[in-house]
């Protein structure tokens, strides 16, 4: 089974190794986190869209699953609408998929360097080690940039939902207040072959979801999708 795994804004390959040691599959660093550069037109959607291709094309894959953690996950439906025909199915977890102004500012309020080494030093330390130690505050800059353009222009319109052939399980933490339940319960009206799944006493870090409980579920979702005959 082709599976690519997607990390989350700020993370790294190395976020989703856990879940890779259960269930398989490829992991990669997306556009200027872990060893890689920050662009010169900063973190961007159109990057990793890019990198996912770059990965199909090195793996010799025709057809893929796709499971995205937080910003992995819209990265992940973006794909899935841009190339119907090469997604076998979309997983998200913790995916922030509606925004608005104090939902921006609520997130921008957590992506200050100087305040995450006051207040998170252990999570400083973390991004320090995973995108250097003369890298990581940049990283964290233009991530908030990232986030400010996509409020401002969301990327995943109607019309591009539209195009999302694939059974699609949405995944949100019951105590996410980032992703929210009732946002993705929202936006996944729009899509024609999806599922909600809350999951209990999850919030939104990726290390605090009770991957015994998760594997199975998204496994099962994989072996289905994999039963249905693609549509071209």
């Amino acid at each position: 089974m082709s599976i690519l795994l997607l990390h989350g804004a700020l993370g790294s390959a190395r976020q989703l190794k856990p879940l890779q040691e259960r269930v398989g599959g490829v992991t990669i660093d997306l556009s200027g986190h872990g060893g890689r550069e920050i662009p010169s037109d900063g973190i961007r959607f159109e990057h990793f869209l890019t990198d996912i291709d770059r990965e199909f094309d090195e793996q010799n894959w025709k057809r893929a699953h796709l499971f995205g953690y937080s910003m992995g996950g819209y990265a992940a439906l973006l794909y899935a609408a841009h190339h119907p025909d090469r997604v076998r199915s979309v997983i998200t977890v913790g995916t922030k998929l509606a925004w608005t102004d104090e939902g921006l500012q609520k997130e921008l309020r957590k992506l200050d360097p100087d305040m995450m080494l006051a207040k998170v030093p252990a999570f400083a330390n973390a991004l320090a080690v995973a995108h250097g130690e003369d890298r990581w505050r940049d990283v964290v800059t233009a991530i908030a940039k990232s986030m400010s353009d996509l409020a401002a222009a969301p990327m995943l319109t109607a019309e591009v939902v539209a195009r999302i052939e694939c059974p699609v399980l949405l995944c949100v933490g019951d105590g996410d207040t980032t992703a929210v339940p009732s946002d993705t319960q929202a936006f996944a009206t729009g899509l024609r072959n999806a599922e909600v799944v809350v999951l209990p006493g999850t919030r939104h870090p990726f290390e605090e979801i009770d991957l015994t409980a998760l594997v199975p579920l998204i496994e099962r979702f994989w072996s289905q999708a994999d039963q249905r005959p693609m549509s071209r």
